[in-house]
């Protein structure tokens, strides 16, 4: 867990960790340097429970934070969850996620995440009118858009190890620490996405990222995206290629090659639109996509 001046909410989130169905656990929280009683908050919670570790760090925002956490966690551990400050996990979230990992060698990278319940400050129900569509996690997918919601996240040994052996240079190019998740394993291993939800999701405006709760509100981050300045994706694309290198198989490597490509030329830009291995889940967003690569904003 990463924390950040959470005094406000934090106590929901430790309570709901400890009340975890599964039997033996660890708690890892790296705080970022924050100003309210946020630490004394954690402090509290180690006296009573012994298996909290709390790291007080400077303050270096949440993507180089949750990837000095990926640094230090326990080689040992069989699985490793990322936490958030402000949720609350329903008491069988790690059981539930560890069942379905389990499913998987354990020499194979994966990846579990899932849906959420998206609750407001005071953890009452906000109503969501704007559908959250899975319909294939591959690395065509990956490359173009997360579906990895990092509270959710839940991966085994082997990608915990992945990740440990290959860390970002420059960590503040990743968009976010769960899209490095969702790259790494579709690149390397499997995703398990889980349509059940067994996180309350807190929106109290905020957030380090939020859920879209409607069509009004989708529509409007579109435009928003349209007006900023673009190629936030390739150069996560790149640090990516830096950090894998030559471990990247050869039909995910052209894939790679096929979208840098795109930055250069209109005719490359044609070439990934049409490509239906590259695509965003909802279709609506789909042809946004498709659009956003044709006049060369990704």
């Amino acid at each position: 867990m990463s924390t950040y001046n959470g005094e406000q909410y934090i106590k929901t989130q430790l309570d709901s960790i400890v009340a975890q169905t599964v039997e033996n656990k660890t708690l890892l929280i790296r705080d970022d340097g924050s100003t309210d009683n946020t630490v004394n908050i954690i402090r509290e919670y180690q006296a009573q429970y012994p298996w909290i570790t709390l790291l007080t760090e400077k303050n270096v925002g949440v993507q180089k934070s949750f990837f000095e956490l990926i640094a230090l966690a326990d080689e040992d551990a069989d699985f490793i969850s990322f936490a958030d400050q402000d949720d609350q996990w329903l008491p069988e979230k790690l059981q539930m996620a560890t069942s379905c990992l389990v499913l998987f060698p354990e020499s194979e990278p994966v990846l579990y995440c899932s849906d959420k319940i998206v609750v407001g400050k005071n953890l009452e129900d906000i109503p969501v009118t704007v559908g959250r569509e899975v319909r294939e996690t591959t690395f065509g997918n990956a490359l173009v858009q997360n579906i990895c919601t990092g509270c959710t996240a839940v991966i085994n040994h082997s990608l915990l190890l992945l990740l440990k052996q290959h860390m970002p240079k420059d960590q503040s190019v990743i968009i976010m620490h769960d899209w490095w998740l969702y790259l790494t394993a579709t690149c390397f291993g499997h995703v398990y996405y889980d349509n059940r939800a067994f996180i309350r999701y807190r929106q109290h405006g905020n957030n380090a990222s939020g859920a879209m709760l409607n069509r009004r509100a989708l529509v409007k981050y579109r435009l928003s995206q349209l007006s900023k300045p673009r190629g936030e994706i390739y150069r996560q694309i790149k640090v990516f290629v830096d950090a894998f290198g030559g471990n990247i198989d050869s039909r995910n490597e052209a894939m790679v090659c096929k979208v840098l490509k795109s930055e250069r030329s209109l005719s490359s830009r044609i070439a990934l639109i049409l490509d239906r291995r590259f695509f965003r889940q909802k279709k609506s967003d789909d042809l946004v996509f498709r659009g956003i690569v044709l006049i060369g904003k990704l």
